[in-house]
C-alpha cells in the first residue's frame, strides 16, 4: 500500500543509494541552437536545485534567460503586475577553483560557500524593488552566484500546491512568451517532468508539453522529486530520453551556494533524501 502521506502515490525506499553510475554513460546534453532559454519554475528555487549547472552553461553562451515563475513565497499576498528584471552585472568576476575534497570535506565547502556569498554580495545592486522584495532580493542573489548575470521573471502567483487546477493560466501565460518570439527556432523551453511526482510540478509538466507541441519549440524536462523514488531501473522514467550535463566541483559549489539564498524555507521546497541527487550531473529527458 502507499504510504498516504505521499501524493505521488510512490513510495521512497528507506536509505537507498541507487547505483548512479548506470548514469554516466547517459549521452550529453546539448543545446548549441539554443539562444532564448524560456523556464518554467513552480517554486522558487525548483529550477535552480534541478537545472542550475544548464542554466549557468547557457547562460556563459550568451541565452537569455526568461523564468515564468508559478508560485511565490510563503506569506505572499500579492505580485507585481510585471516581471522583474535581475540587473546586468558590468564585470564578470573570475570564477572561483573548487577541487573535489573541498565538496567533502564541510569545513572547507563552508569557506567556499562563503567565499561565493561574498562575491554575489559585491555585485549586489540597489533596485528598490528588490530591497523591499526578500523572494526578489533572494532570487537575484542566487542567480549572480550561479554566473547568471541576467533573467527576466514572470510572475503568476498562483497557489502553492494547486496548481493542477491553474493548468490552463500556465499554459496560457506560457504561450504568450513563447508565441511571441522573435527567433522561435533559437527557443528552448525547461520545465519539470510531468511524472516528477510532485503535483505542482507535474501539471507545469504537462502545460509545457502543451504549449511546446502547439508552436513546435524544443521542451527540454528536468527531473526533481522523481530522484527520491526512481533509479536507473526504475521502468517509469523514460530513460531512453535522458541525457546528462556533467558538473563540474566549482558549478556544484556554485549551485550549493545560490541554494543556500533562500535560507530554510518551509512548505513544500523540501530537500531530497541524502544520497539520492544522481551524482555530479544534472539530468533532463528530452
Amino acid at each position: 500500500m502507499a504510504d498516504l502521506g505521499d501524493p505521488s502515490g510512490r513510495v521512497p525506499v528507506p536509505d537507498a543509494r541507487p547505483p548512479w553510475r548506470e548514469l554516466e554513460g547517459l549521452r550529453p546534453l546539448t543545446l548549441r541552437a539554443c539562444r532564448r532559454l524560456v523556464v518554467v519554475a513552480p517554486h522558487p528555487r525548483d529550477e535552480i536545485r534541478a537545472a542550475g549547472g544548464l542554466l549557468r552553461r547557457l547562460a556563459a553562451r550568451h541565452a537569455s534567460v526568461d523564468v515564468l515563475a508559478l508560485t511565490d513565497g510563503p506569506g505572499r499576498t500579492c505580485t507585481p503586475p510585471e516581471g522583474l528584471a535581475v540587473a546586468d552585472v558590468a564585470e564578470p568576476r573570475a570564477d572561483l577553483v573548487v577541487r573535489p575534497e573541498d565538496l567533502q570535506d564541510p569545513e572547507t565547502l563552508a569557506s567556499v560557500l562563503s567565499r561565493l556569498d561574498g562575491a554575489a554580495a559585491a555585485e549586489d545592486t540597489d533596485d528598490d524593488a528588490l530591497a523591499t522584495d526578500p523572494e526578489e532580493a533572494a532570487l537575484a542573489a542566487a542567480y549572480r552566484t550561479l554566473g547568471v548575470a541576467e533573467v527576466r521573471r514572470h510572475r503568476l502567483g498562483l497557489p502553492d500546491g494547486g496548481l493542477s487546477r491553474h493548468e490552463a493560466d500556465v499554459a496560457g501565460a506560457l504561450s504568450e512568451i513563447v508565441g511571441y518570439a522573435p527567433d522561435p527556432h533559437g527557443l528552448c523551453v525547461l520545465a519539470p517532468w510531468s511524472g516528477d511526482g510532485d503535483d505542482d510540478h507535474e501539471a507545469a509538466g504537462r502545460a509545457a508539453e502543451i504549449v511546446c507541441a502547439a508552436y513546435r519549440v524544443r521542451l527540454v524536462r528536468w527531473l526533481d522529486q522523481a530522484w527520491s523514488w526512481a533509479g536507473p531501473e526504475s521502468a517509469e522514467v523514460p530513460w531512453r530520453r535522458a541525457r546528462q550535463l556533467a558538473l563540474s566541483e566549482t558549478v556544484q559549489a556554485r549551485k550549493l551556494a545560490a541554494s543556500a539564498a533562500f535560507g530554510d524555507r518551509p512548505g513544500r521546497d523540501r530537500e531530497l533524501p541524502d544520497g539520492s541527487a544522481p551524482g555530479p550531473r544534472e539530468v533532463f529527458l528530452v
